[in-house]
């Protein structure tokens, strides 16, 4: 079995108090594939070494509410929520993979957070702007972009699901990462870092996807540190 940390959601709570919330398919769908999931909290002390104690395999960034724009420099929405606690989580994350050389998967909210930490940069509201194609609730087309993604994948295109209303395109990616998968209208789809073990894609593999084996294939280099994370 491969111990693998993953990030969830701040959600406030009726009572007046705020929780922490992962979706009951995270741990569905990865068990398939001999991982337990170990939640971590957006309020833990000494998250850092902590996470030494646990002899991970593993991280994942699961998708979610929105990051604090203010992380990549633009102005706050006021119809959108933020949780600078998860935020401020996730970057300790980020950097405990980094440190360790440990094997990270940023999906969808994560590949968003993989790309500000590098310091990019985020669409904040895809529909406002020229891309055509929707991103929230619906399948689309994505392009491998890469000779070495579309040998390893063993295909060009692919559908994936999506759930994102914010992204990034080539003019608000971190200089740092490569790309390796789009959409038709530019909406960046797939990123990694050519140094450190860590990558992102903009869909979720835990929910129900048109074509399944992309992810198992993704996953099974992620958990055995192969193209990407080699």
């Amino acid at each position: 079995m491969k111990k693998i940390a993953i990030s969830q959601r701040e959600v406030p709570y009726k009572y007046g108090y705020n929780i922490d919330a992962l979706e009951q398919s995270y741990f569905k769908y990865y068990q398939k594939f001999g991982i337990i999931l170990i939640p971590l909290s957006n309020v833990s002390d000494n998250l850092f070494s902590n996470l030494l104690e646990l002899n991970l395999d593993g991280i994942i960034l699961s998708g979610g509410e929105n990051l604090n724009p203010r992380l990549y420099r633009k102005p706050l929405l006021k119809e959108k929520a933020y949780s600078d606690n998860r935020d401020a989580t996730e970057k300790i994350l980020m950097d405990f993979a980094i440190d360790n050389a440990l094997p990270m998967l940023c999906q969808c909210r994560g590949a968003q957070f993989l790309n500000v930490y590098f310091g990019g940069q985020l669409i904040q509201e895809i529909r406002n702007s020229k891309n055509e194609l929707s991103h929230v609730g619906r399948t689309h087309k994505v392009e491998i972009t890469e000779a070495k993604s579309i040998s390893y994948l063993g295909k060009s295109t692919t559908i994936v699901n999506s759930y994102h209303s914010q992204g990034f395109s080539e003019k608000e990616l971190s200089k740092k990462l490569k790309v390796f998968a789009k959409a038709p209208d530019g909406i960046i789809e797939g990123v990694y870092h050519p140094s450190f073990p860590v990558a992102g894609i903009l869909w979720h593999p835990e929910r129900e996807s048109p074509e399944p084996e992309i992810n198992e294939k993704i996953l099974d280099a992620f958990l055995n540190r192969k193209h990407f994370w080699a």
